[in-house]
Parts: structure tokens; sequence; C-alpha cells
């Protein structure tokens, strides 16, 4: 089996570091070879597409909450409630159910909002959270 020393050549100047070579054929600068082996869109609006499906994929039937549930998300509402009544204005993360446009009744998927809380309407029974308006009824969870 040949041995592939190259001792010989290891040390060698490169062949073509000339003058002359050089001006009629010049390196090519690092970011342009960087572009030969970025990825490229084989496909127009491939991506696109995925994402469309996994949007429609990820919907989700609504979820009706079980005593425990209801009981806990009840007490944090009391405590949010106390708190925005005494002038605070805490912040909370809110996870909610969003109907899907294209989806039918009870369809759609469930969102989570960080933000500050501004006010809970009694009246039409909406939290206004970092510029969202939020039904309560479509609240999942509240951690104030």
């Amino acid at each position: 089996m040949p041995s592939f020393d190259y001792s010989d050549i290891i040390d060698l100047p490169y062949p073509r570091d000339d003058w002359n070579f050089l001006m009629k054929h010049p390196r090519m600068a690092t970011v342009a070879r960087a572009k030969i082996f970025s990825p490229f869109a084989a496909l127009r609006g491939h991506t696109d597409a995925i994402d469309e499906t996994a949007k429609r994929n990820l919907n989700v039937n609504r979820d009706d909450l079980l005593e425990d549930g209801m009981s806990e998300l009840e007490d944090s509402f009391a405590l949010l409630v106390s708190a925005l009544d005494a002038g605070e204005h805490p912040e909370v993360r809110v996870t909610f159910f969003v109907q899907g446009a294209e989806s039918s009744e009870g369809v759609g998927t469930y969102e989570t909002v960080v933000g500050v809380a501004k006010k809970m309407d009694p009246v039409t029974r909406v939290l206004f959270v970092a510029d969202r308006q939020i039904p309560l009824q479509d609240i999942r969870k509240l951690d104030a």
C-alpha cells in the first residue's frame, strides 16, 4: 500500500503567487466565497406553503377547564382585581384561546402574553394586557 507522505512538497510556496497571475486572476474575497456555499431556495414559495400548513395543523380544540383549574383561575382573578383596585399594575402571564380565522367553532390555538395588566373591565369581561384585549372566558391560565 503506498504511503502518502507529503513531506517533499509541504513547505513549497504557492505555485501561482506571482504578480502577473494575481493581476489576471485576483483572489476572491472571503464574503464572495461565502456566497458560493450559502443555502438557496430551490422552490419558490415552498417555505411559505410549509408555514401555512403548519398553522392549519397546529390548531387544537378548545378545552374546558376542570374544577381545580377553575378555582385556581378564580383565585388568580381575585388577586389581580385586588391589585388593580389598589392602583397597582402587576406583570402577568396569560395563556388564552384564540379562535382560528378559517377554522370551525372551538378550533384555534393557545397563545401566551406576558405584560403589564392595565385593567379588567367587569362589564365587557375583558382583561387589558400589553396592548391586547383578552376576553375573560378565553383565559386558561393566569400567573400574576
